[in-house]
């Protein structure tokens, strides 16, 4: 799954899904442009991986947990 992907599944912010990933919201912002734009970036191959463990993750849990300000990678570490 792009990560841009799953901002979108669940309304997140680009601000969130820098967050989330550990990248400056600049960066996630270039994952969402197309690849004939001048200044696209693909995110690399772990960020797919981690999309699909978030999603995955996102999935089982109810929706007003997921909504909350807590992150996810943490909600995943434990």
């Amino acid at each position: 799954m792009h990560p841009i992907d799953l901002m979108r599944k669940y309304n997140w912010s680009y601000h969130k899904l820098a967050e989330e990933f550990g990248v400056s919201e600049a960066e996630a912002r270039r994952w969402g442009f197309r690849k004939t734009a001048s200044n696209y970036r693909n995110p690399p191959q772990m960020a797919y991986k981690l999309a699909q463990k978030i999603d995955k993750e996102l999935s089982l849990i109810p929706e007003s947990e997921y909504l909350s300000e807590k992150s996810i990678i943490g909600t995943i570490a434990t």
